[in-house]
């Protein structure tokens, strides 16, 4: 009987766990992943920005192929680089929330403070653009019960992804690309970062790529046709 307890408890855990860390379970909120769709229609997203270098040159790489993205931005950057938030704004790119610090350590917040990580980023983007955003993305894309607690209240749109090739881990260009090009659907949200040196090569190879296959990349908010900002 003991033995079927610790058996029980450990199967919890490891669920528990997994819900945590796997976004796409929706075990603590409910979020969107991908759109169900009759086009060719799918979604390229970047976490973690705005970056001094790299966000201009994947603004780059984005105009020569007519490409509208989503930025889920960190508020301690958006603050830092303002000029980058309004610049993505005027090229017709969406800004997302992505938490004011994105810590190592946030996935430990309490309630309270994950309501100020949100609405603190919410804030800046709106002084910034005179827009509030409505689409959150969870750093690391981790869930817990207090982050949920948060998000009822402030009522953001949790946004996922269903392509996710780990562009920050020490992976080639090449590598990247063929997952993307490997899993990739009609409908779906890809997750990559305009942190690092990679993602212009690797946009360099993806973009025509995916034009090739007659992928139309558009906005989230196109995509699952939902607004990306509050209304009054």
């Amino acid at each position: 009987m003991t033995g079927l307890i610790i058996g029980l408890l450990l199967a919890a855990f490891v669920t528990l766990a997994l819900g945590v860390f796997n976004i796409q379970w929706n075990f603590f909120v409910k979020a969107i992943h991908r759109a169900t769709t009759s086009t060719r229609q799918i979604a390229l997203t970047f976490d973690d920005g705005p970056h001094p270098t790299y966000t201009p040159q994947v603004l780059t790489q984005l105009e020569k192929y007519g490409i509208q993205a989503t930025f889920f931005c960190i508020g301690k950057h958006a603050a830092t680089y303002p000029h980058l938030i309004k610049e993505l704004h005027r090229r017709d790119h969406v800004v997302g929330n992505h938490s004011f610090t994105h810590a190592s350590t946030i996935d430990f917040h309490t309630r309270t403070k994950w309501l100020m990580e949100i609405q603190q980023t919410d804030g800046v983007i709106e002084q910034t653009l005179g827009k509030r955003p409505r689409f959150f993305r969870p750093p690391y894309g981790v869930t817990t019960p207090h982050l949920a607690k948060a998000l009822k209240e402030t009522n953001h749109a949790i946004i996922g992804w269903r392509v996710r090739p780990y562009d920050t881990l020490n992976r080639s260009s090449e590598q990247i690309v063929r997952t993307i090009l490997r899993k990739t659907k009609p409908g779906d949200i890809i997750l990559l970062h305009d942190t690092h040196e990679r993602i212009v090569p690797v946009l360099e190879q993806l973009l025509p790529a995916l034009k090739h296959r007659k992928f139309d990349m558009v906005t989230v908010e196109n995509l699952i046709q939902q607004d990306a900002y509050k209304q009054d």
